[in-house]
């Protein structure tokens, strides 16, 4: 999703206030792993960076998460040992300088494609990089 300091969990503040949740609430969870917020839909937060491998992914069991109800985001899925669900939408974050950062949607799933649309339609020219 995006390099250490990239704002990642600012991306996902963003996502739980579109949830009805307070975007105070929302930490990263680099040291408890998975992170769950309760609002219009509940949120989990999951993120994978200081797991040294596949084995220890799989350990977890985390794949319950993407099969039940809510949203998951998850940081460095890049780290994840098999295929993320269909309906996935990967959100890329460079770092275009220290207070700017450039957004990459891309999904291939319809129900990902809508959203990706409805995104770059409210949010109109500025966010050009919406595949």
């Amino acid at each position: 999703m995006g390099d250490l300091g990239g704002g990642k969990t600012w991306f996902t503040k963003g996502v739980a206030i579109g949830l009805d949740i307070g975007p105070e609430w929302v930490v990263s969870p680099t040291f408890t792993l998975v992170n769950e917020y309760r609002g219009r839909y509940q949120l989990f937060h999951i993120d994978l960076y200081r797991l040294a491998n596949k084995t220890e992914i799989i350990a977890l069991d985390l794949e319950s998460y993407l099969s039940g109800e809510g949203i998951v985001v998850i940081e460095w899925a890049d780290r994840w040992p098999g295929e993320l669900p269909g309906e996935t939408i990967q959100v890329e974050l460079r770092m275009v300088d220290e207070h700017t950062r450039e957004l990459r949607f891309s999904g291939s799933h319809l129900r990902a494609k809508e959203l990706i649309g409805a995104l770059k339609e409210r949010v109109g020219h500025s966010l050009t990089q919406l595949t």
